[in-house]
């Protein structure tokens, strides 16, 4: 009877991923941004946005994925999210809680080793969404991270000071900054497909004119 019970309980609070649609899980690191030894900015061996890279290219790699991540936020998005599924657990268990509390500990583990300098841990969440839908999440996201980096940006050039200013302003004001061309390569996140970055502007500007598959390998960035 007690199990009956709290099993019902827990599927009320459980929410069903789909299998057919594209799986997103993001991750927030938890007080990420409080710390100054954390560098959002520059890709060096060892800091954090390096470490963030790595891990991205690794888990979307192993299940051919894409990746959106900066500051102190990474969002993988699973068009075949069966993959993933399966790997976590080999009954393929949808229910959203058991995909984060298993692929948190797979992602904690694999940043970790690669960022030496503190203990990160994560907040996680993840959801179905209709294929169509990918480029306004990533769209949403980037926007996200844009507005993050270029207050952290502003704060460790001394330029922040207490008041409200809105995006256009901050951008304005790390325009003037000596090191604001390291902020404008990635100041609206960075897209990995497959192990590979790629242009995010030119993805999100292909799917939005032309709704068909495109060719990724278009979209490598050679810059990156």
């Amino acid at each position: 009877m007690w199990h009956n019970y709290f099993y019902q309980i827990q599927q009320k609070y459980s929410m069903r991923v789909s299998l057919n649609k594209p799986l997103v899980i993001r991750l927030d690191g938890k007080n990420a941004t409080k710390s100054r030894t954390n560098d959002f900015i520059f890709n060096y061996s060892g800091s954090f946005i390096n470490a963030l890279e790595e891990t991205a290219k690794y888990f979307t790699k192993k299940y051919k994925c894409y990746s959106l991540f900066g500051s102190d936020e990474i969002s993988f998005i699973l068009p075949e999210p069966e993959k993933l599924l399966k790997d976590l657990d080999k009954d393929c268990d949808t229910h959203s809680n058991e995909v984060i509390s298993l692929f948190s500990q797979y992602f904690y583990d694999y940043f970790n080793n690669n960022y030496k300098k503190e203990k990160i841990f994560w907040h996680a969440k993840c959801f179905s969404i209709p294929e169509n839908k990918d480029i306004s999440y990533l769209k949403y996201r980037s926007r996200t991270i844009e507005n993050v980096l270029t207050t952290y940006f502003l704060i460790i050039n001394d330029k922040f000071r207490s008041g409200k200013y809105n995006l256009e302003q901050k951008l304005n004001k790390c325009k003037k900054c000596i090191d604001y061309p390291s902020l404008k390569n990635i100041k609206n996140g960075i897209l990995y497909y497959d192990g590979k970055r790629i242009s995010l502007n030119a993805y999100c500007s292909n799917r939005t004119i032309q709704k068909d598959s495109i060719d990724i390998d278009d979209l490598f960035d050679l810059e990156a």
